[in-house]
């Protein structure tokens, strides 16, 4: 957090849904946290009506996904902006969300980021913020000029407009810009292991209206907010929030012709590893890099109702650190693999740029060296997982990002490399999914 950056305060903000917004975005910004866990810190913690709360949610998404245009619209009627405190510039550009994109008098957001900024920085730059307003406001129409540039009228960076444009062509890069600016659906998983659960599934899709999608066998996609109906069933273990474009890209695979034993190598939360459990996919092993991201996964278990125990040797050791017994100078500095596996899971870690509707921070943090720096992680874990398959299993490579390297350019250079590697199957996400994520997966089969 730079010096210009005063920390905003929570309880100033509790009953006022534009200031707790605020909040969200500057620790998203700011701090460095995922937008999800901001905002559901402060929708947890703000006194907020729901009504007020969807206004906050609409506001922190929205001003990330537009951020890049938003901000270089408002510089235009400022005088050396760099010089203003950045919280003044932030309730500037969320104010001019509200006018550009929500059908509300424009009045209301501007006159709350004028009386914000007199609060908290004084009159003299609440004038400054109030002739800013009115300005931009008499300028909206240009604000929507058609003719900008893809990156400009995307608040896309242009090394992602180009990406796109180049490995996929115009249509789908298109296609690829409108699905990262509109709100995903919310993503709901019936647990297959609970009784009933194809009931529950009817029953939901019959009725919620908003139900706009389901992904067999046990997914649904709900646009906007999961449904009322749906609270008591997450309660209860009958269900589990994932993004259905997840879901609909591991279903992709047949999990449950996958051979045994199998590891989920990149298990972050463990969604997906409960996901196969539910369905009757036994799962050895679970492990991923940060124990912190693990540390839930007993307590989801317990409230699934699973009755055996999901991964008996779950570890947070990083798939790509793990060496043979013994390693170097004859010391085992890591935990000892149990065996060989018939199938492994590979949710790689991955730039995300398929996830920019549901993560709009991503375009805002990632950059093209990150990519190369992760499409270099990914070649490390396939390269020390694949000895831990034995002859006739399964490798199933997945990520959530839209980016060649990562995606059919890393599988092909590992097939490559390694002789006794044959591709058996291939799934990406359609570019004119309604689910608006977008997801690569491969499997790779062991030659006898």
């Amino acid at each position: 957090m730079s010096a210009k950056h005063t920390p905003l305060r929570l309880h100033k903000a509790g009953h006022d849904p534009r200031a707790a917004a605020l909040v969200a975005l500057a620790q998203t910004l700011w701090e460095n946290v995922d937008s999800q866990a901001a905002l559901d810190g402060v929708l947890s913690s703000a006194a907020l009506m729901p009504t007020d709360k969807r206004l906050c949610t609409e506001l922190t998404y929205g001003v990330l996904r537009w951020h890049a245009r938003l901000q270089a619209f408002s510089e235009r009627f400022l005088s050396r902006p760099e010089k203003l405190p950045d919280e003044m510039r932030l309730a500037l550009i969320a104010a001019l969300y509200e006018m550009a994109f929500l059908r509300v008098p424009h009045h209301g957001p501007v006159n709350w980021a004028v009386r914000h900024v007199n609060n908290r920085f004084g009159k003299g730059l609440g004038g400054v913020a109030n002739g800013a307003l009115r300005s931009m406001q008499r300028a909206l129409k240009e604000f929507h000029d058609p003719e900008q540039p893809l990156g400009v009228r995307y608040a896309m960076p242009e090394w992602i407009v180009d990406l796109w444009l180049h490995s996929y062509g115009e249509n789908a890069a298109l296609a690829l810009l409108e699905a990262a600016q509109t709100a995903p659906p919310s993503g709901l998983r019936l647990n297959r292991a609970a009784p009933g659960w194809e009931a529950l599934r009817e029953m939901l899709r019959q009725e919620s209206e908003a139900a706009t999608h389901a992904v067999p066998p046990a997914a649904l996609a709900f646009q906007g907010p999961l449904p009322w109906q749906t609270r008591d069933l997450l309660k209860e273990g009958k269900a589990s929030r994932q993004s259905a474009a997840s879901y609909e890209a591991i279903e992709a695979f047949t999990p449950a012709s996958w051979p045994q034993p199998i590891w989920d190598c990149c298990a972050g939360r463990g969604g997906k590893t409960l996901a196969l459990l539910e369905q009757g996919v036994p799962v050895a092993l679970a492990s991923d890099p940060s124990a912190r991201r693990l540390q839930g996964l007993t307590e989801e278990y317990a409230r699934l109702g699973l009755s055996a125990p999901p991964c008996p040797q779950t570890l947070s050791s990083a798939a790509d650190a793990w060496e043979e017994p013994g390693g170097k100078n004859g010391t085992k500095s890591t935990p000892e693999l149990p065996g060989m596996f018939g199938a492994i899971l590979v949710d790689a870690p991955c730039s995300g740029l398929g996830t920019l509707a549901r993560h709009p921070e991503i375009r805002l943090r990632r950059t093209p060296e990150d990519l190369q720096t992760l499409a270099a992680t990914q070649r490390n874990i396939l390269h020390s997982v694949w000895p831990r398959l034995r002859p006739g299993g399964f490798l199933i490579y997945l990520t959530c990002t839209v980016n060649p390297a990562e995606n059919e350019e890393q599988i092909a250079a590992f097939a490559a490399s390694h002789p006794d590697a044959v591709k058996r199957g291939e799934f990406r996400t359609p570019f004119d999914s309604p689910l608006r994520e977008f997801f690569y997966g491969a499997a790779l089969e062991k030659r006898e």
